[in-house]
């Protein structure tokens, strides 16, 4: 296979797969970097939807590529070797008849590289997904693209050279939330809640840096939606002049605040506090990671990252140099080489992995009840 052209394709026309959405992060626009790829099929509910961005894309890489409504038909009709699956959480990661894309492509043995979370229901109905996948044997990425970040990887090695004493992890994740105009998003039903469907990545690399968690160790608590506490005074308007979230049953609604801890198999422990207050469209976002003489903070990794550290024997805090970095592509680019070879050790998130982080994050909204 490592000769000749992948036959890849796309489920799901949206942002991640193609752009337009609240970052710079889409899967079609870094693969048009990648040389030998050739794009055979669309596939969205919303047909017009996927043939209006076959229409946006233009190359060799999109010559004879074709749209289409189910998913089930471009897979037996373009028989991919690859597809990139990135649709809303409610819509995948189950084995049921219509939801049951990864177990589909994994039944006709084609890898995946699949868009964070698993799905938008408990762990208990993605584990057959889980299964079937290991069944198959099929090559997974799961996009947690900040494994890829070059700053990351200094963190590690950062840790990984600085032996001795407590580990503790601390995250930092406030939502702006003026323009986020998917209704579903404000309803836990659909999207799992905040810490599965968005805090989920710094869940995974809090495990990424630090080890598998204790499930049973994890305490949080939530500030409801439905609560004074919980009123957000900038919630976008729906086309009817509605507020986001108005028509949804205040026990689903989308809790503005979630505060958590718990502990790692190894005896660190972490904090993460995941809110939904600030205005307009720039997040801010940040983590740490604290040891014996150490503290090392990551700050903004989705848009101007700074990596600091304070090393043991020392007071002052210094800037470590970054450089240009795309983890997107990268982790495109590790997947599209995992097909072509086999080989999968270059992929950072496979299913299975990701799997665990998407328990924490149930473990985490579960402690806080702020699902039903």
């Amino acid at each position: 296979m490592s000769e000749r052209t992948l036959r890849i394709a796309f489920i799901g026309a949206g942002a991640a797969n193609f752009g337009g959405g609240e970052g710079p992060w889409d899967h079609a626009s870094r693969l048009e970097r990648i040389p030998g790829l050739q794009v055979v099929g669309i596939a969205d509910p919303d047909l017009a939807r996927a043939e209006k961005r076959l229409s946006e894309r233009a190359g060799p890489m999109w010559a004879g590529t074709r749209a289409f409504a189910d998913f089930r038909e471009m897979l037996d009709a373009e028989k991919p070797d690859a597809v990139w699956i990135a649709v809303p959480p409610y819509a995948h990661g189950t084995a049921e008849p219509g939801k049951d894309l990864e177990v589909e492509c994994a039944r006709r043995g084609i890898h995946m590289l699949i868009e964070k979370p698993l799905g938008g229901t408990r762990p208990e109905t993605v584990r057959p997904v889980a299964d079937a996948i290991a069944a198959s044997g099929v090559i997974t990425s799961v996009g947690y693209m900040f494994r890829y970040c070059r700053a990351v990887e200094k963190m590690k090695a950062i840790l990984a050279e600085t032996p001795g004493g407590g580990r503790v992890f601390v995250g930092q994740y406030d939502c702006a939330y003026s323009r986020i105009v998917k209704p579903e998003w404000w309803d836990v039903r659909a999207m799992g809640g905040p810490i599965v469907e968005q805090a989920t990545h710094f869940v995974d690399l809090a495990r990424h840096l630090l080890g598998d968690a204790d499930p049973a160790s994890v305490r949080a608590v939530a500030i409801p939606g439905a609560c004074a506490m919980g009123l957000l005074s900038d919630i976008p308007l729906r086309p009817d002049g509605r507020r986001m979230g108005a028509d949804v049953p205040l026990k689903y609604r989308h809790p503005r605040a979630t505060a958590a801890v718990w502990m790692f198999e190894s005896g660190a422990v972490a904090s993460l506090t995941h809110a939904t207050l600030l205005h307009r469209e720039k997040y801010d976002t940040r983590l740490e990671v604290w040891g014996d003489g150490l503290r090392v903070e990551l700050e903004d990794p989705y848009g101007a990252t700074r990596l600091r550290v304070r090393r043991p024997g020392t007071e002052a805090a210094e800037d470590v140099p970054l450089g240009p970095d795309d983890p997107y592509l990268a982790e495109n680019e590790a997947f599209v080489a995992a097909v072509r070879t086999g080989d999968a050790s270059g992929i950072r998130s496979p299913y299975v992995d990701a799997f665990r982080t998407f328990e924490l994050t149930w473990a985490i909204a579960d402690a806080a009840r702020i699902v039903a």
